[in-house]
């Protein structure tokens, strides 16, 4: 065997990528800080799925040298930390991909064709007079999609777009190589006219302190009145307060979220707005994203533990 690998904060109790090297230990669900200080010493490799990962946890597992998220954000993990202590962190980028960018255009859909609210008058009972413009969506052809965070994610989804007609323009910390831009049809733009000129606003970037409440008052002021903010990336991103604002007085046409501030809580005045679709962190809730993404984790503990290459490293 090859070490003791913990995984934590996931409703699940087996690995057999793992099992063949490695003796496992599967948290219980409701595991508190003292159980996993017992525990953690003996621990080599950690999957952190829905479990806070900090300095306490880190102390605790002097023997631990690799930590991977189950997916593709790590916010959950105190990355400098685990670095000063030596410790790699990793995550999964690849098996989010796909169903992450699915769920941000299913949201734009969505808004734009007015689902939500043709079946709700459908399960009332109520034929809706499509003949008035009150109850008619709008054609995705020619609108303007802003991309804010254009890694995997960011560039499957303007792909999908690319498909529907639409024009894309994008802002990253870092530009795209130009050839990457032909092919997605994209365009790199400062944020304030990203801003300034999308039609569907999709924030796709991680949780960073750069990244942190990038939308607030004065970017929602920014935007134009037919707009719409979709974000299916962390919930720290938004400036929870100023959108609903935005969304109440009609300075923003709608909204897609599928992460909040505070999960699994959430703002509840969201659910009184008829512009609004809201759905529970579920962009990566495919079955064959869960099962991929376990593959990629396990992935991640082998290729450091077993080969010695860390691989997806973020840190």
């Amino acid at each position: 065997m090859n070490g003791k690998i913990l995984i934590a904060g996931l409703s699940i109790d087996q690995l057999p990528e793992l099992e063949a090297k490695f003796d496992l230990l599967f948290a219980p669900k409701n595991a508190d800080l003292a159980w996993y200080q017992q525990v953690l010493p003996d621990i080599d490799g950690m999957i952190a799925g829905k479990v806070q990962v900090g300095q306490e946890m880190i102390d605790a597992a002097p023997k631990l040298k690799i930590i991977t998220a189950c997916g593709v954000g790590f916010d959950h993990i105190d990355v400098d930390y685990a670095s000063s202590q030596g410790i790699v962190v990793s995550n999964c980028p690849e098996s989010v991909m796909q169903p992450t960018a699915e769920m941000a255009f299913a949201l734009i859909l969505a808004l734009s064709r007015k689902l939500i609210k043709y079946d709700e008058g459908m399960q009332q009972g109520a034929f809706l007079d499509t003949s008035l413009p009150e109850n008619q969506g709008q054609s995705l052809v020619g609108k303007t999609l802003g991309i804010f965070g254009m890694g995997r994610i960011g560039q499957t989804l303007a792909g999908y777009a690319k498909c529907f007609g639409m024009n894309v323009l994008y802002h990253n910390r870092h530009r795209l190589p130009q050839e990457t831009e032909r092919e997605l049809g994209a365009n790199y733009v400062q944020l304030a006219e990203l801003l300034a000129r999308a039609d569907y606003l999709s924030l796709n970037a991680p949780a960073t302190p750069e990244t942190y409440h990038v939308i607030d008052e004065a970017a929602i002021s920014m935007m134009p009145d037919n707009a719409y903010l979709i974000n299916t990336a962390r919930g720290s991103l938004v400036d929870e307060a100023a959108l609903l604002r935005a969304l109440k007085n009609g300075r923003l046409a709608g909204a897609g979220l599928d992460v909040f501030a505070n999960e699994p809580d959430f703002n509840q005045e969201f659910c009184q707005l008829e512009n609004v679709i809201l759905t529970p962190h579920a962009g990566s809730a495919t079955k064959e994203a869960r099962r991929n993404v376990l593959k990629e984790a396990s992935y991640n503990l082998l290729s450091f533990l077993v080969d010695g290459q860390p691989v997806n490293r973020v840190n």
